[in-house]
């Protein structure tokens, strides 16, 4: 239940922060009788006489009041950085704070991922991801899918979703020093969160992201019953993408 508060409470900030980047600035839009729509910034008064505009390539124009059909008041055209498609990449590094839930050790973990793939809309991103998860007593390299996803597309910082799943292969090895040698093994993994990215242009930006991530992995050992070990954990992770 805490879990899904926190993940609900951070949606609400992240879609506020979208609408918060999504407000843009005003710009007078200038109609004339021949036809002509003209935006920009007025140099003088509404009511002057002649009229003066300056567009955004810094070009002044002159008008009668007699050519004028009307002016009005509209929010300016976004300068779109947004990347609507292509290739894709992501890098993140953070920790994996939080508990086991069936092993006594419950220290937090150094995580490391990287995923490319394909954006193919706001809303689709699908990539293969590799990386490292360094737990205290065991060391997995996770290989998985991963789905991700923009929530709004407007400003320059952009909430955004990601679900990932797949395995988990243990690198820890086997340990000989104990009474009873132990071998480590992997399993299945998934994760799922939100974060939101803050852009520097139309295809960089950095990364902020909170999620939960559950790991299973097994030890085995020689005349007893493998020992399931399952890592949940708070992903919390910082790093950019392109």
């Amino acid at each position: 239940m805490a879990r899904f508060i926190l993940l609900s409470a951070l949606l609400f900030l992240l879609l506020g922060l979208g609408r918060a980047a999504a407000q843009r600035p005003t710009e007078q839009v200038l109609y004339l009788k021949n036809g002509w729509v003209l935006r920009g910034q007025l140099l003088s008064a509404p009511a002057a006489d002649p009229l003066r505009l300056q567009t955004a390539d810094r070009s002044e124009f002159v008008f009668r009041q007699a050519e004028v059909d009307s002016l009005r008041q509209r929010p300016m055209p976004p300068a779109d950085p947004y990347k609507a498609r292509g290739f894709g990449h992501y890098t993140e590094l953070g920790a994996l704070a939080g508990r086991n839930t069936s092993s006594t050790v419950n220290t937090s973990a150094f995580s490391f991922q990287t995923v490319n793939g394909y954006k193919f809309n706001q809303w689709t991103f699908v990539g293969l991801g590799v990386g490292a998860d360094l737990y205290a007593t065991q060391s997995l390299v996770p290989l998985f899918a991963s789905l991700r996803g923009d929530l709004t597309r407007r400003g320059s910082i952009l909430p955004f979703y990601f679900l990932d799943a797949g395995y988990g292969f243990n690198i820890t090895g086997r340990d000989d020093a104990l009474a009873q040698p132990v071998t480590y093994e992997g399993g299945r993994l998934w994760a799922a969160g939100l974060g939101v990215k803050v852009l520097f242009n139309r295809s960089t930006g950095f990364l902020l992201s909170v999620g939960y991530r559950t790991q299973r992995t097994v030890l085995t050992r020689a005349a007893v019953e493998p020992e399931p070990v399952t890592f949940e954990r708070i992903a919390v992770r910082a790093g950019f993408a392109f």
